[in-house]
């Protein structure tokens, strides 16, 4: 019987401080059968994650994660099994980084202004190869004392209502979903009840994003309980879509997150998860 998988991984390519070996060493370590390097709109870790594992005998299965506006808002989406070098991928890719290096020259210009000494250069000294966001201004305003933590950053500065929040352009739902089909992977629903809609929106949009095209939805996640496992489960059965699971792991920036147990050790993603979503891979 193999173990374990966690399908929601974050590296160093994105704002993980994990490189993607050590990310695929740490699975060998805990006894995971597999995991899916999921970066924040790049596949850039992929190729690196999927040497290791071979080596290490752990499987890695190839994704990303890619922000998409829904109803004026924003919903990710989980790409599996994608070849990280196709067209479709590499086209939202580069959409995706420029749109996110424009917000950055806003917020650090503005944050410049209000007399931080920030500035883009030291960021990409700081996090050499990564897509750089908001975390990674979020890491600097931490590493410099002027919050404790990721999450006051973004409570304080970063996020809805803080002084340095910009919105930047996102395919729509449908385009992302696009991309990652035409990439041959299977689009994933990614943390659905993260975006605390009510029970009516949530139904909504799990029928929505069947029919874009997403053919799974993330049913295990950090911190959900057996309660909203079930009822996500119920939710994809409904629609027709497999079920996902994975942790978010993000190393350090996220440290209550732990690969392949999230939040409290609430998460147990059985391979048979990975084996289903292969076969919905269609």
């Amino acid at each position: 019987m193999k173990g374990n998988v966690d399908l929601h991984i974050h590296t160093t390519a994105s704002d993980g401080t994990d490189t993607p070996r050590e990310a695929a060493a740490l699975a060998h370590s805990l006894g995971l059968a597999a995991i899916a390097v999921t970066d924040h709109d790049t596949a850039a870790g992929v190729p690196e994650a999927m040497a290791a594992g071979a080596a290490l005998g752990v499987e890695v299965v190839p994704g990303i994660e890619m922000s998409a506006e829904y109803k004026g808002g924003s919903v990710h989406i989980l790409g599996l099994f994608i070849d990280p070098a196709g067209e479709s991928v590499r086209s939202a890719m580069d959409f995706a980084v420029q749109a996110r290096a424009r917000r950055n020259e806003r917020i650090v210009a503005a944050m410049a202004a209000d007399g931080f000494d920030i500035s883009l250069e030291e960021l990409r000294q700081a996090h050499p190869g990564a897509v750089l966001g908001r975390p990674h201004v979020a890491q600097w305003l931490m590493d410099h004392g002027f919050v404790s933590s990721i999450d006051e950053a973004f409570r304080r500065y970063l996020g809805r209502g803080g002084a340095y929040h910009f919105t930047r352009e996102r395919m729509c739902l449908a385009q992302a979903v696009a991309a990652i089909r035409e990439a041959g992977g299977i689009a994933v629903a990614a943390h659905p009840l993260q975006y605390r809609y009510d029970p009516e929106t949530l139904e909504t949009f799990i029928r929505d994003a069947r029919d874009a095209g997403c053919g799974a939805m993330e049913v295990y996640y950090s911190g959900y309980t057996a309660d909203d496992q079930a009822r996500l489960l119920a939710l994809a059965g409904r629609y027709g879509l497999a079920p996902s699971g994975g942790s978010d792991y993000h190393g350090k920036r996220k440290p209550d997150i732990a690969m392949g147990s999230g939040i409290g050790g609430t998460l147990a993603v059985p391979y048979e998860v990975l084996e289903g979503l292969r076969a919905a891979n269609v």
